[in-house]
């Protein structure tokens, strides 16, 4: 008997990734329509302001709707690959938050990063590790007993 890729709302990380997607998705693209504010620079340490809060520039707003991209693909595709790339960018996450902690005042902050950003960062990679590690247990070992029947 197969077993049945479990749906959206049965898998936590297909859902948290679609969540994810569609956050990334909106910050992204709102945010290019306000990163214009740095000057045109694709890379830079300023630029405009998303709800006068998040600091961004057309790097840090291609970098979010990549994820956003990656989120959709793997959430509307299969829980066992949306656990891996849940797992994959939340790790990216908490290292972008790390940087942004370490280099928000210096040269090297290139994606116009500021705490909100930092802070956001890691909220989010901390949720997105959590769940690639401790949800979806009984669907991926259902899953992976029976691709190894096949």
């Amino acid at each position: 008997m197969a077993i049945k890729e479990p749906g959206i709302t049965a898998s936590p990380n297909r859902a948290l990734a679609v969540t994810a997607g569609t956050l990334f998705a909106i910050w992204g693209v709102l945010g290019f329509f306000f990163a214009q504010d740095n000057g045109g620079q694709f890379f830079s340490r300023s630029g405009g302001f998303l709800w006068n809060a998040f600091g961004l520039n057309p790097a840090l707003c291609a970098i979010w709707t990549l994820l956003a991209a990656a989120f959709f693909i793997v959430g509307l595709g299969n829980t066992i690959g949306s656990r891996a790339v849940n797992l994959v960018i939340g790790v990216v996450l908490l290292v972008l938050a790390v940087y942004g902690f370490v280099f928000m005042s210096t040269s090297a902050n290139v994606l116009a990063l500021n705490t909100t950003d930092n802070v956001f960062h890691a909220i989010v990679g901390v949720v997105l590790v959590l769940t690639a590690l401790g949800a979806d247990k009984e669907n991926l070992r259902a899953l992976r007993a029976a691709g190894a029947r096949a």
